[in-house]
């Protein structure tokens, strides 16, 4: 069976070694007007296709994202001038298409895969272009979700990963405190959204006798990994008001239970700085190792990061540098070159770990995975993702990627961001 990756052509950084990144700077504007030129090719906002979900994931408002955060950077506005009139078109055809999901009630609060997402987007672009009535009802359909939110505890299929549950709806909330001026969901709402999951996990963790105090499963798999499982939630609930005050706010029994949980996730951490893909493996002994951001170490370094922040506790770091090497090493993906298993998401490990340490050593492998790119056998064996231009699997997220390289200072994965 052929390797998921092709071996990572260049030699690590060496201390002392003159990294001239700046003269990557035009390389990196050409190949992000490379990309957006082909998104804008082959994708049309006004596109009435019935399948067209419109979502974060794979739809138009990951696409819409990908020019806002080009109107948003400094160092790209000037590329896309037109990018926020983009943005607007993208996400104008991806809210048409999420009305017919409204009535659903777990749409409300499903971010990457639903409409939580959408009107989030739309909400940071509505703030951009000064178009205050549509940024009111954006922010009305997005905080329809905290009430759905509490609606039940927990399903069969799981609704408290990041891709379609609340983990994903509070990185949501996040975000848009973040980058609307005024901060516009509560701490109130977010501490009751953090309780009913932790509430969850509690109940799942209890009725299957998990070995770990906080347990999820989606669609009947306990899920370790950032998109379907355990990291994300935890990540989320790190970022929730409770670990925001000195000393830590969360009541005793969470901050226990959260605490354990992460630590028990650490355990499993193998030699080569690499997780498995659910819980269920460690029963079975299967044994498959993915170095993605939805499944491995390339997602799980965004909870490890937090917990290094707020717990202050090395062997964080040591297994954040363990999972870097592994990604350096194995972590230049066939997959393709988007973020969720492909090259743009494992060099964000990179820019973590540089905002994380200022060590120059991740600025370098950054960049090398920005080349990696554009590499021939890249070029000539990588698989072509089925939604090529999307955010998550395709050069929309890449385009992100590069954004970042050029300001890593503020560099972070699509709502993900363990500094703000």
């Amino acid at each position: 069976m052929e390797r998921r990756y092709l071996k990572n052509p260049f030699h690590d950084f060496i201390i002392g070694e003159n990294t001239a990144f700046a003269s990557d700077e035009e390389h990196i504007k050409n190949l992000i007007c490379t990309y957006v030129d082909t998104i804008l090719e082959h994708c049309h906002p006004n596109s009435d296709d019935e399948d067209d979900r419109g979502d974060l994931y794979v739809g138009n408002a990951g696409i819409a994202f990908m020019f806002w955060k080009l109107a948003s950077c400094e160092q790209t506005r000037d590329l896309y001038p037109p990018a926020l009139q983009h943005a607007s078109a993208f996400i104008r055809n991806a809210k048409a298409n999420a009305e017919r999901f409204k009535k659903r009630s777990a749409e409300r609060y499903s971010f990457l895969c639903g409409n939580a997402g959408i009107y989030a987007v739309s909400a940071a672009i509505s703030q951009a272009i000064k178009d205050t009535e549509e940024l009111s009802n954006d922010l009305a359909n997005f905080k329809s979700g905290i009430t759905s939110s509490k609606e039940f505890i927990h399903t069969k299929y799981g609704c408290d990963e990041v891709l379609v549950g609340r983990a994903g709806y509070l990185s949501g909330c996040y975000w848009l405190n973040d980058v609307l001026p005024d901060k516009k969901i509560t701490d109130d709402d977010l501490i009751s959204i953090c309780q009913m999951i932790v509430t969850s996990g509690r109940e799942y963790s209890k009725m299957n006798n998990s070995p770990l105090p906080l347990m999820f499963q989606y669609h009947g798999t306990e899920y370790l990994g950032a998109a379907h499982g355990l990291c994300s939630i935890l990540h989320m609930l790190l970022d929730s008001p409770w670990f925001r005050t000195v000393p830590i706010s969360a009541p005793a029994a969470e901050l226990r239970e959260i605490k354990r949980s992460i630590d028990y996730f650490l355990v499993l951490q193998d030699a080569e700085g690499n997780f498995p893909v659910a819980l269920d493996d460690l029963r079975s002994g299967r044994d498959k190792r993915l170095v993605h951001w939805c499944h491995g170490a390339p997602g799980a370094v965004y909870m490890l990061a937090k917990a290094y922040l707020i717990f202050k506790e090395e062997k964080y770091l040591t297994s954040l540098r363990c999972s870097a090497d592994l990604v350096w090493k194995k972590g230049f993906l066939r997959k393709g070159p988007g973020i969720c298993h492909g090259v743009a998401g494992n060099g964000y490990v990179f820019l973590l770990l540089f905002r994380l340490t200022n060590e120059m050593k991740f600025l370098y492998r950054a960049h090398k995975f920005m080349e990696l790119l554009t590499n021939s056998e890249f070029k000539h064996r990588a698989r072509i993702p089925d939604n090529p231009h999307s955010l998550y699997e395709g050069v929309a997220g890449t385009v992100c990627f590069l954004v970042d390289i050029l300001e890593p200072e503020q560099a972070y994965f699509p709502f993900m961001d363990v500094f703000h």
